[in-house]
């Protein structure tokens, strides 16, 4: 069984441009393999891809009175229930660098959605928001104008049997910025997002996802030569929740350096998974990265991995570093708390936001972050 009912999806399709190429790209999804190898932890696959093969979601368009959120400051892009709110979308199926071979469900989102098309400088905020029985696509490209900078908010939410799905394509030229944020916020549903970036200039990335019944978010980004990547991974289990987070980054060009820093919280019995590969590869000569893995496990049968990962390929480099580490919330600690005054679900809520909060967070995803821990109970 597909995630989405194919005559729902046909019936949408036919009101979009290139009808017949969407139904091949849909039928292309349903014969390619969530996986080709599973032999190490930067490549093998933790999610239950088998959770979403169980769906079968309508794909249409449903009014809702669900409340939007605004990034004041910010041009924004609305699409609640697969209607259009705010902002503009253009018809294609091509998007960016995405490839429908980058990914199964990639190839999905690429039939059924339309695309927001960003090319120029400014600040730009992205809300893709799905509720009960529905499966909400979204394709988002980004270019950064050469010479010019850039602000990204993508934020996805849904909420039951509900699944959203985004495909997201970053590019930087030389002497651009880019800071891009990507928020997957889960009520007990189903997310994957994937977002595949090629830089010559500087990106700062912040990624969180959190409270899916099963969730995977994907970052791969391509450095050129001297380019500067940031970036900043959190994932969030929360009761019985599937979530699974992504960060790869591949140096291809001479002098590129990278920077990352991983976080996993498992409480309740969520099985929560954040991995990152830093690659330098033959030719990225002087290159130099770091990536950092922590998790953190709240309660006796919660389970989480952390698995920062680097393969060089190259003998002459500045810097290759990485380390991991995993730890249980000690009860003394619970207890403490709850001699204050605490229930004890909010002293996890407190030990948790100390553990997701780092200094430099920018103070929209910061709030948006607190409004989706808040929103499950914390």
């Amino acid at each position: 069984m597909p995630v989405v009912d194919p005559e729902s999806l046909s019936a949408y399709i036919r009101a979009l441009d290139s009808p017949y190429e969407r139904e091949e790209l849909f039928r292309k999804y349903l014969a390619m393999p969530y996986q080709v190898v599973n032999d190490s932890p930067t490549i093998k696959h933790y999610t239950e891809w088998s959770n979403f093969e169980k769906l079968n979601l309508n794909l249409r368009e449903r009014k809702s009175s669900i409340n939007t959120p605004i990034a004041e400051g910010y041009e924004t892009y609305q699409v609640v229930n697969n209607v259009l709110l705010r902002g503009e979308v253009r018809d294609g199926i091509k998007c960016g660098i995405v490839r429908p071979e980058d990914h199964k469900l990639a190839a999905l989102v690429l039939s059924s959605s339309r695309v927001i098309s960003i090319r120029s400088g400014g600040k730009f905020f992205i809300y893709n928001s799905c509720e009960e029985g529905l499966f909400c696509p979204v394709a988002v490209e980004v270019k950064v104008p050469e010479g010019e900078t850039a602000d990204v908010v993508y934020y996805s939410r849904s909420i039951g049997r509900a699944m959203t799905g985004g495909v997201i394509s970053l590019e930087v030229p030389k002497g651009s910025s880019l800071s891009f944020s990507m928020i997957g916020d889960g009520r007990n549903s189903f997310d994957y997002t994937f977002a595949k970036g090629r830089v010559e200039g500087e990106i700062s990335s912040s990624l969180f996802s959190a409270g899916y019944s099963t969730g995977h978010m994907e970052y791969r980004v391509e450095l050129e030569e001297e380019a500067i990547a940031k970036f900043s991974a959190k994932a969030l289990g929360l009761d019985n929740n599937n979530v699974s987070l992504l960060a790869n980054v591949n140096h291809a060009g001479k002098r590129s350096s990278s920077n990352g820093i991983l976080k996993a919280v498992a409480s309740g019995s969520s099985y929560t998974v954040i991995r990152g590969d830093a690659v330098i590869g033959e030719n990225a000569l002087d290159a130099s990265t770091t990536i950092i893995g922590k998790a953190l496990i709240v309660g006796e049968e919660a389970k989480a991995v952390v698995a920062p990962m680097l393969e060089v390929k190259t003998g002459k480099i500045i810097t290759a570093k990485h380390s991991a580490s995993a730890s249980k919330v000690n009860d003394d600690l619970i207890f403490y708390l709850q001699s204050r005054g605490f229930d004890r679900r909010s002293a996890e809520g407190l030990i948790i936001r100390g553990f997701l909060t780092d200094e430099g967070d920018n103070e929209l995803i910061r709030k948006l972050v607190e409004a989706a821990i808040a929103g499950m109970g914390y």
